[in-house]
C-alpha cells in the first residue's frame, strides 16, 4: 500500500505548534524564567505576554490535529504507543546518564532505575486518546451533524467554560474551589486532563466531519478576529497579575475557551493554505515529537535573563533564535534516533503485530 503523503500546510503548522512551546517554556517561571525575570511593564514584559497568549494553543492544536486526520480510521497499530512510550523512556535515561557524566548530579542506582518510569502527560494522555479513538469516532459517525454540534458544544459548556469560570471565581476568592468543578474534584487541572484532550480530539473530529460550516468567514476576518482573541489573552493575563493566581494563569489554561477558540482559528487558517506537498516541510515536521522531549534541557543554558532584561528587539531575535535554533538541534537527534531504532521497531513491528480494529 502507497503511504499517503502528509499536508504540509498541516506539517508547517505542527513545527511552528512546537516552536510555540519552546517559547512557553522560555517564558515559564521554573523553566526559562522569560516572565520571572523580565521588568513588570516594560516593552520586553508585553512581547512576552503577546508571545505567551498566541503559543498558548499549541498542545490543544495536536490534538485537534489528530481529531481531524485519525476520525475516519477504524484502526490502530499498538506498536505506535509503545514507540513513543519507549522513545521517552530512552531520552530520559540518556539524559540523566549524561548529568551524571559532566557532575551535574550524582549517580544513584535508585534513580537510574526510577528515571525510565516514562513520566510526561503529554505522552500519556495521547496514547490514551489514540487508543480510545476508534470507539470514539463510531460514535461520531453514527451522530448527524446537528447532533454533533450539540455534542461539541455541550462539551465545550461543560470542560472548558465551566470549568474556566470555576478557577476564575477561585483566584476571585483567593482559594481553590473543591468539588465544583465538572472536570474534577480539585479543579479543571488547567486543561492537563484527559477530559481537555478528548474535547480537543472531539473538535478536531467534528471539524473534518462538518468543515462546511467553517468556511463562512473570509481570512481577513479571521485574522482579525484571532487578533481580538489575542489581545483579550493578553488582558485577561494582566487581571490575573492583579487579583492573584494559584499555580497559573487562567488566561494561558490549555481548557480556557479563547485558548481552544484561538486553537481552532489557527488551525483553519492554515487547512486554507494550499502548499501542496513540500518535502522539506515534511522532513523537518518528522523531528516534532523529539523537539518536544528533548528541548526542555537546554533551556537553562539560553542566559535568558540576561536578554529580557535588554533590548526588546534583541530579545525578539533571541526568542526566534532559540525556536529555530533547538528545533534544528533537536531535529539532528531525532535523525541519530531513528537512524538506531527504526529497524528495531520495523522488524519487531513486522513479526509480531499487534493491531486495534473496532467494526462499526
Amino acid at each position: 500500500m502507497v503511504k499517503k503523503e502528509r499536508q504540509s500546510n498541516i506539517e508547517l503548522l505542527r513545527i511552528l505548534a512546537i516552536m510555540g512551546v519552546i517559547v512557553l517554556h522560555y517564558n515559564n517561571p521554573v523553566m526559562g524564567g522569560g516572565i520571572k525575570y523580565v521588568r513588570e511593564g516594560s516593552v520586553n514584559f508585553y512581547v512576552l505576554y503577546v508571545l505567551e497568549s498566541i503559543f498558548a494553543c499549541g498542545v490543544d492544536l495536536f490534538m485537534l490535529i489528530s481529531g481531524y486526520f485519525m476520525f475516519k480510521s477504524r484502526k490502530r497499530n499498538i506498536w505506535r504507543p509503545i514507540e513513543l512510550i519507549v522513545q521517552v523512556m530512552i531520552f530520559r535515561e540518556v539524559i540523566y546518564l549524561v548529568k551524571v557524566l559532566f557532575h551535574v548530579i550524582p549517580f544513584s542506582i535508585k534513580t537510574a532505575v526510577t528515571t525510565l518510569i516514562p513520566g510526561n502527560y503529554f505522552v500519556i494522555l495521547y496514547c490514551v486518546v489514540f487508543l480510545l479513538s476508534p470507539f470514539i469516532n463510531i460514535l461520531i459517525e453514527k451522530l448527524t451533524a446537528k447532533n454533533l454540534r450539540m455534542l461539541v458544544l455541550l462539551s465545550m459548556l461543560l470542560f472548558s467554560i465551566i470549568p474556566t469560570i470555576v478557577d476564575v471565581l477561585g483566584e476571585l476568592r483567593g482559594e481553590q474551589f473543591v468539588g465544583l468543578s465538572t472536570v474534577g474534584m480539585y479543579g479543571s487541572q488547567w486543561g492537563y486532563s484527559i477530559v481537555n484532550f478528548l474535547l480537543m480530539y472531539l473538535i478536531g473530529a467534528y471539524m473534518k466531519k462538518d468543515y462546511s460550516k467553517l468556511t463562512e468567514l473570509s481570512n481577513v476576518k479571521m485574522i482579525v478576529v484571532l487578533i481580538v482573541d489575542i489581545v483579550l489573552l493578553v488582558i485577561w493575563a494582566r487581571v490575573n497579575d492583579k487579583i492573584g493566581y494559584f499555580t497559573e494563569r487562567t488566561a494561558w489554561e490549555y481548557c480556557n475557551p479563547l485558548i481552544i477558540f484561538e486553537a481552532a482559528i489557527v488551525f483553519i487558517l492554515f487547512n486554507r493554505i494550499n502548499l501542496g506537498v513540500n518535502k522539506v516541510i515534511n522532513l523537518l515536521s518528522e523531528g516534532v515529537f523529539t523537539v518536544f522531549l528533548l528541548h526542555q534541557i537546554f533551556i537553562p543554558y539560553l542566559h535568558i535573563e540576561k536578554f529580557v532584561k535588554g533590548n526588546a528587539l534583541i530579545m525578539l531575535i533571541h526568542v526566534i533564535g532559540c525556536m529555530v535554533g533547538l528545533y534544528f538541534l533537536c531535529w539532528c537527534v531525532h535523525k541519530i534516533y531513528n537512524l538506531i531504532t527504526n529497524p528495531i521497531f520495523k522488524r519487531l513491528s513486522s513479526k509480531h503485530e499487534i493491531m486495534l480494529e473496532v467494526e462499526s
